[in-house]
């Protein structure tokens, strides 16, 4: 603003002052009054609103206890799942195994028949005692030779493979005509489910020659039969167990014979 400075004299003294200027104007502040009937209007706002009240007040539960189980790895999980299932698992069965001979073998006056015409024959088979997949085979051959030896070929995938048996000598079982010529086979795995079969053909050897017993071209066979003590009696259950090679299954003939 434009100030006019007047200059007054007092007695050898001179004194400035400066003009009062005229202020901006600016707006009043709320009086306490104001302040007041605001905070009476947001009260009464917020009253008219949702409320907030808790269960205990209606009579519920204040509070929800949920509990929660340690965290177990994986492996006590499996641990725990196998010995909970173990408890309603039924006892594994043991099965009972019974060797058949798909063959019948010959009686004392036919055998001799064949071992003249054929030099060699299979006199017969038998279980092994304690070993439940095995058998044992006695072999009579024509003693036409001091130097002689007996094999026995075999095969459980149907000639897909073979090995040879090397047969023993029985002592003292020489009659003057004939010798006899012990064996043992036995099923193995994959080879000992019900049903498996054990093919064998027997070969002679003696200085005069090789020959051939293979039960008239059809081989020699051997069955594994599988039972279990619940299984319901079967017609010849009585024969079977006095003699478990005992089978009422009629013998089976096969092509594909050896020799």
């Amino acid at each position: 603003c434009f100030c006019n400075f007047l200059m007054f004299t007092f007695e050898e003294s001179h004194y400035l002052h400066p003009c009062l200027c005229s202020p901006v104007p600016r707006k009043r502040g709320a009086s306490i009054f104001d302040e007041t009937a605001e905070y009476m209007r947001i009260h009464r706002a917020l009253s008219a609103g949702k409320r907030v009240s808790f269960a205990d007040t209606t009579g519920g539960d204040l509070v929800y206890v949920r509990e929660f189980l340690a965290f177990d790895s994986d492996e006590e999980d499996s641990a725990k799942w196998e010995e909970e299932e173990a408890k309603y698992r039924k006892a594994e069965r043991q099965p009972t195994y019974r060797i058949h001979p798909e063959f019948s073998a010959p009686d004392s006056g036919e055998l001799l028949r064949i071992v003249r015409s054929n030099k060699v024959a299979v006199e017969q088979i038998s279980p092994v005692e304690d070993e439940p997949l095995a058998f044992s085979g006695v072999i009579r051959v024509l003693n036409i030779s001091f130097h002689k030896a007996v094999y026995i070929r075999s095969t459980m995938d149907s000639w897909a493979s073979y090995f040879d048996h090397p047969a023993e000598y029985v002592l003292g079982s020489n009659d003057g005509d004939t010798d006899r010529f012990s064996f043992k086979l036995s099923f193995a795995p994959p080879y000992t489910t019900h049903g498996s079969r054990i093919q064998f053909v027997v070969r002679y050897e003696t200085s005069d020659g090789d020959f051939w017993a293979n039960n008239s071209s059809l081989n020699y066979a051997v069955t594994l039969l599988l039972s279990y003590e619940d299984d319901s009696a079967q017609p010849g259950t009585e024969m079977q167990s006095l003699y478990p090679w005992f089978s009422l299954e009629m013998p089976r003939c096969h092509r594909g014979t050896y020799m």
